[in-house]
């Protein structure tokens, strides 16, 4: 039987450019719950990702993403962080928010690449839905010590924002 323990939670009382985890545990693999929403001038925004403060283009992506009847992906390497899409944006109701899923597999294997998989989305108030399911690799053998999310086209989260890290393990 697999054990779920809460690590850290951020919960934002004042809006901010960047969260970052840094005391992970030793669990085998972690997961990220967030409730977010950024000040980018626009309806979406993307959360990005990056392992132990690389800001090298050391990323990959790959997404299954939809809004409303529209469906589409894509992938993308040499990228510079992991892009978890869709997050609401400034456009959007005051009280929306997203949720995302972000499990990053086998952290702390230091002779293998990390890889991460997530599922995001959000109901804007006209009922327009976005939702998305990826994957992102580090490329990169070091173990994972630190995890930095941050809006990609906004400057920050707004207030209210919520990041809870959790740690499983095999029991």
């Amino acid at each position: 039987m697999a054990v779920i323990e809460a690590i850290a939670t951020t919960y934002l009382e004042a809006d901010a450019a960047s969260v970052t985890f840094s005391s992970l545990g030793s669990y085998e693999h972690l997961q990220l719950r967030c409730h977010v929403r950024t000040d980018r001038a626009f309806s979406v925004d993307r959360l990005r990702v990056r392992l132990n403060a690389d800001t090298g283009t050391n990323y990959s992506n790959h997404r299954m993403y939809g809004q409303a009847t529209t469906a589409a992906a894509a992938a993308e390497t040499g990228h510079g962080a992991i892009d978890v899409y869709y997050i609401p944006a400034e456009s959007e109701a005051a009280t929306t928010y997203g949720g995302v899923i972000l499990d990053i597999l086998d952290y702390r294997n230091g002779s293998k690449n990390t890889t991460v998989q997530y599922s995001a989305g959000f109901v804007d108030p006209s009922d327009e839905e976005y939702m998305a399911f990826g994957s992102g690799l580090w490329d990169n053998v070091a173990a994972v010590t630190a995890i930095e999310l941050a809006p990609d086209a906004g400057s920050n989260f707004v207030r209210g924002s919520e990041f809870t890290l959790f740690g499983l393990a095999s029991s």
